[in-house]
């Protein structure tokens, strides 16, 4: 009797087995509505009947099926029920685990998952993936001291074994390298995804899956500068995403593909239709993470040439030449608090500082308009007044002058730094500005890191 039972267990998880590969073929395929075929058997098995494997993969594909629809809710209930069925089993809450992240990021509660992850380290502690994933969100809390130390605890990127988790913690680890590490590490986990390129991303034995290897791939090559390459891939994982009908992925590879879009001044990808798209869908679905993520910062370009985008992914409109000098002048300033008389001089030279509140306040409007033209954020968010002072909120900005000069003083320790500065540096600061006071210390002082940077000089005490 004990073999006999035995076989049956065998038979029994590799018919599970079978049920998952199968599933997973028609995912990576698109073939949803073949997935749906195979998943629309009975789901209401009589109480006192025993669970099998291959139902317990198939109830937990319908799990996977609702987060591809964007149901976190019914994913949920569906990942609680099963957990609650099969936690006897070894591998029950590292199957729970997975589902768990996935749902958490949807519903943008990612610090949720601190002691998930914990518990998950502690009972499968041959599994990478689990302190991998804590460095991770680690690194995303800001606790960076607490990641470093984890991550030195993990193999090369080389030995990671080649389980059944083994994609899934190198795309983490690919995301940690954009985030943090050398560029030879990035380079490392990037070789490493290349052939997987084109697939999801299951994690066990695939009745869960984190997302697509291509955008990873496209962000590591983004900070490796491989542009081009990283363009591709973000655009494989907008059509794989789309061809799997994965709702929330989708939204992300939209908003992916702007940033990368505004980032790099790509005017054939329409950023902006990509971002409304992508908000529409997480204002429908309550994807409370990728919603603030639709909301880039506002970016500000200076070198070679004046340009605003706006939170929306927009390029301003400027109805008020006036506006949009005072941008420029703020800019310069370099988030410095000034007195606004300043600005009202530099204007108006010709008019009393007392005639021109109005009309300062006006230009002030318009200048926040610019960064949030649906005025969806607080009024001082990026543009602040206070008493007769203003300035700019550098840390809610992207300003190209200020990624330059910080890039710059990077150079002498990292190659990449020195290569991506040198690539922001489109023409001089305010060039549209020859001859006003204002700009000619801050242009000059940027030409003269730039120059360095090609000599090969240190721009540290120059930025």
């Amino acid at each position: 009797m004990v073999g006999f039972v035995a076989d049956s267990d065998l038979h029994s998880v590799a018919a599970a087995q079978r049920a998952e590969e199968r599933f997973l073929a028609l995912l990576n395929r698109g073939d949803i509505r073949s997935l749906d075929t195979e998943l629309a058997g009975p789901q209401d098995r009589a109480a006192h009947l025993p669970t099998t494997d291959d139902d317990v993969a198939v109830d937990w594909f319908r799990c996977l099926r609702a987060i591809l629809d964007g149901d976190a809710q019914a994913a949920e209930e569906l990942a609680f029920s099963l957990f609650s069925r099969t936690q006897g089993e070894s591998q029950a809450f590292a199957l729970f685990t997975t589902h768990v992240g996935v749902i958490c990021w949807m519903q943008g509660s990612i610090d949720d998952l601190e002691e998930h992850f914990l518990r998950a380290r502690r009972e499968y502690p041959e599994q990478l993936l689990w302190p991998a994933s804590l460095a991770l969100l680690w690194l995303l809390q800001g606790r960076h001291s607490s990641a470093e130390t984890l991550l030195r605890s993990l193999p090369d990127p080389g030995d990671i074994p080649r389980d059944k988790y083994w994609l899934c913690t190198m795309v983490v680890l690919a995301e940690i390298a954009t985030l943090t590490g050398t560029a030879e590490q990035a380079a490392e986990i990037r070789d490493l995804l290349l052939p997987y390129a084109g697939r999801l991303v299951p994690a066990g034995g695939g009745v869960a899956f984190w997302g697509t290897a291509a955008r990873t791939l496209g962000l590591l090559e983004e900070r490796l500068g491989l542009l081009e390459d990283a363009r591709s891939h973000l655009e494989l994982a907008l059509e794989i995403t789309g061809r799997i009908e994965a709702i929330a992925w989708h939204a992300e590879a939209q908003i992916e593909l702007a940033g990368f879009a505004l980032r790099h001044d790509l005017a054939d990808i329409d950023a902006e239709v990509l971002l409304a798209e992508a908000r529409a869908t997480c204002e429908a679905r309550g994807f409370a993470g990728l919603l603030r993520r639709t909301m880039v910062r506002p970016r500000v370009r200076v070198l070679g040439k004046f340009e605003v985008v706006s939170l929306c992914g927009r390029r301003a409109q400027w109805s008020s030449r006036k506006a949009r000098e005072l941008l420029k002048m703020l800019v310069a300033a370099r988030g410095a608090a000034t007195s606004r008389e300043v600005y009202m001089h530099a204007l108006w030279p010709d008019e009393h500082p007392d005639t021109l509140g109005n009309r300062f306040a006006v230009a002030v409007n318009v200048v926040r308009r610019a960064f949030d033209p649906d005025r969806l954020m607080p009024t001082q968010h990026y543009l602040t007044t206070e008493g007769e002072a203003l300035w700019l909120n550098l840390e809610h900005l992207w300003v190209d002058l200020e990624r330059f000069f910080e890039l710059s003083s990077s150079a002498d320790a990292d190659a990449q730094s020195a290569h991506s500065a040198r690539a922001l540096y489109h023409g001089d600061a305010f060039s549209d500005e020859p001859y006003a006071d204002w700009a000619a210390m801050i242009r000059d002082r940027a030409a003269l890191v730039y120059a360095s940077l090609g000599k090969g000089d240190s721009p540290a005490r120059l930025g």
